[in-house]
């Protein structure tokens, strides 16, 4: 028992160690992604300290009402959620791309009763899965609704979220209904919450499994009698095996629970006796689970093709690149694709493999995790603005100001962030100097060090493969928030002290506005999206001959002004682009036969448009297109139905990252919320 507590205690060390990591390179997020535009580390600092300020006024709110005005509140706050979530979901679908373009296409085929799989399957079978899966959900949308709707999809997402929300909710809500409320209030302002019910992949619906799988471990800890312990072990087990076939990294969640089982206590009268029967069901329950999925995949049509797969050296080996933070690199993938069989792969990414460590060395390999573990956790956004590049409904006040608008949500969720990493280290390190860990922190803990492990030290490296994390983030806050010790009590003796604290705050405040200052002046020159058909690239590269003298054209709408298209990623052509309105005026002509595909233009009113490429040249030339039976825009090519160009209509707008108004508005309001923060705290002593 003293060895099982001792292994307990150094591990709620080593999760504080990561957690105070994390945080630290959360103060310097990666500048590689698109949402790089951030505050510097002191406003991130202070910003967050409000952010924790807020929290804790919230929480002496929530903790003095009445029950009864409670349970009012409580039914408001899942009133106000559910609105907001069913505006977002009709008001905003995001267009499959890359990886669901795939999945998306998969499953219409399967309804259709075609079994022929896409090659992209027999290379990334893990999405085989998902896929079949989806292909179920858009079925009942076909029953229900009559079509197959991005906005079910939407309502299908939110809702299944909502099943896990709703699971963590009422574990809190059983101790103290302050803890769930606050849970409910941080949960309603997560932006990749969002972002990700808006997206159609294995992340939006692996998640709620894991935070059910976590609800279950503690009734199973609670479990007294054999037939609770025997019913609870099978339904723990079932979630776990799912989460791990829908997203294998969840594997980790599976040892995580094995592990938190055998250290920690539990209430049978033979602990032994639970920890051997769960231990052997999930064994059993990942046989079976995997048998039964590979029995569905096979029935409609698939089957793994060894020869084709990447094997998981491969993805070692890339995520080692010393060119790249660990991420995804198409170049690695051609190369193991090229190899014929199984073995030539295999051999292939060992070597690979292999010659990188030699060449980084010793200081090369810790220089090369470090920048792994900054791309995975030092972002509070979690890849929510990258998953989600094009959409097929949003309104148009947020495609003409995405980019101001997507900078102050990306700040809003890093000052969040390093808010919940500060509530979650304090939590553990309070229950290590009461030398007592939770179940809940140590099998949260675990998880988090697995992903970790997992993603930082072998596997490739993206933000959103630490999405889960967030979510723990977020329930440990609303579990384990205590009021910080309120200083300002000795005001009594010293009553200079709030006036020394606001004007320390407006001193350094004042300081942090004159670092960014330089938002003010550098350009944002990221162009407006108004069209972005970017199939075509990703893993194939499907395309249509253009004989010399004939021309292609593609319809498409444009809700915003624009001034920019680019055709072929703006590769060069012999022949003319021609861009005609609804009327079928032409409104503009390219000049010279010889151009590139990437042209600007006098900037065009929104409306219906057709743009024709024109081939000029003796020979044939090759433009890139996408196969879709769904519809990638309004229209197809016309004459080549089912045909979508790859192209992109923008607008282009050279703007600071902030206006001055806006800069002085963003700060100003974080000096008033820092002096009634201050104020509140001054006023409302009594602790809880």
């Amino acid at each position: 028992m003293k060895i099982r507590h001792y292994l307990t205690v150094t591990l709620g060390g080593l999760i504080s160690c990561l957690l105070l990591v994390t945080f630290l390179l959360a103060l310097w997020p990666v500048t590689i992604r698109v949402d790089h535009d951030w505050l510097k580390p002191l406003a991130l600092l202070m910003a967050s300290a409000l952010y924790l300020g807020g929290v804790g006024l919230l929480f002496r709110y929530l903790h003095r009402i009445k029950p009864r005005t409670g349970k009012w509140l409580s039914g408001g706050l899942w009133l106000a959620f559910l609105v907001i979530q069913l505006w977002v979901a009709t008001t905003w679908v995001a267009a499959p791309r890359a990886d669901l373009y795939f999945v998306h296409q998969q499953a219409l085929n399967l309804l259709n009763g075609h079994l022929d799989w896409s090659s992209y399957f027999y290379v990334y079978p893990n999405n085989v899965t998902f896929t079949l899966l989806l292909s179920g959900i858009m079925r009942v949308g076909h029953l229900l609704t009559g079509s197959y709707s991005g906005v079910w999809l939407n309502m299908v997402q939110f809702a299944w979220l909502d099943v896990g929300l709703l699971a963590i909710w009422q574990q809190l809500r059983r101790h103290n209904p302050a803890r769930a409320n606050l849970f409910l209030v941080l949960i309603m302002t997560t932006v990749p919450l969002y972002a990700y019910a808006l997206n159609t992949y294995s992340d939006t619906y692996v998640l709620p499994l894991g935070l059910l799988a976590l609800v279950a471990f503690r009734h199973l800890q609670r479990a007294q009698s054999w037939e609770q312990i025997t019913w609870r072990s099978i339904l723990l087990s079932c979630l776990l095996v799912a989460a791990y076939l829908l997203k294998a990294n969840f594997i980790v969640l599976v040892i995580a629970v094995l592990v938190a089982i055998w250290l920690r206590p539990n209430q049978s009268p033979h602990q032994s006796f639970t920890r051997c029967l769960l231990t052997l069901v999930l064994l059993a329950t990942l046989v079976v689970g995997g048998g039964l999925t590979t029995k569905w995949q096979k029935a409609n049509g698939y089957t793994v093709d060894a020869n084709q797969s990447l094997p998981a050296t491969s993805w070692v080996a890339m995520s080692w690149n010393p060119h790249s933070y660990g991420q995804y690199k198409r170049a690695d993938v051609n190369a193991i694709r090229q190899q014929p069989t199984k073995a030539a792969k295999q051999k292939l990414a060992s070597q690979t493999l292999t010659t990188r460590l030699h060449d980084l060395g010793w200081q090369g390999i810790l220089q090369h995790l470090f920048r792994k573990a900054r791309l995975f956790l030092s972002s509070g956004t979690f890849d929510s603005f990258q998953i989600n590049p094009a959409f097929d409904r949003a309104p148009n006040w947020y495609r003409q100001h995405r980019a101001t608008s997507d900078w102050f949500l990306a700040n809003w969720c890093q000052i969040s962030y390093l808010a919940l990493i500060l509530v979650n280290l304090g939590w553990g390190v309070q229950q290590i100097r009461r030398y007592h860990l939770t179940s809940a922190y140590l099998l949260g803990g675990l998880f988090f060090m697995g992903l970790i492990c997992f993603h930082v030290i072998f596997w490739e490296t993206e933000e959103r493969y630490a999405l889960p994390v967030l979510f723990l983030l977020i329930a440990g806050t609303a579990a384990g928030y205590r009021q910080p010790l309120n200083i300002l009590r000795y005001s009594q003796r010293s009553r200079w002290l709030p006036l020394g604290m606001a004007l320390a705050f407006t001193t350094l405040l004042g300081f942090a506005a004159w670092q960014n200052t330089n938002l003010m002046v550098r350009s944002n020159s990221d162009p407006v999206s108004v069209i972005s058909q970017n199939e075509g690239q990703y893993f194939q590269n499907h395309q249509l001959t253009l004989k010399s003298n004939r021309s292609l054209t593609q319809p498409f709408t444009a809700s915003l002004p624009f001034d920019q298209i680019t055709v072929n990623n703006g590769e060069r052509l012999t022949g003319r682009l021609t861009l005609k309105n609804a009327l079928g005026k032409t409104v503009w002509q390219s000049h010279g036969r010889q151009l590139r595909l990437n042209q600007a233009l006098p900037l065009q009113p929104a409306g219906r448009y057709r743009l024709t490429v024109t081939n000029r040249s003796p020979k044939d030339i090759t433009l890139t297109t996408a196969p879709a039976t769904y519809r990638l825009l309004l229209e197809p090519l016309s004459a080549h139905p089912d045909q979508y160009l790859r192209f992109a209509v923008t607008q282009q707008s050279v703007a600071p990252v902030l206006s001055n108004g806006k800069f002085w508005l963003l700060f100003g309001a974080m000096w008033l919320s820092g002096l009634l923060v201050i104020d509140r705290f001054y006023w409302y002593r009594r602790r809880i």
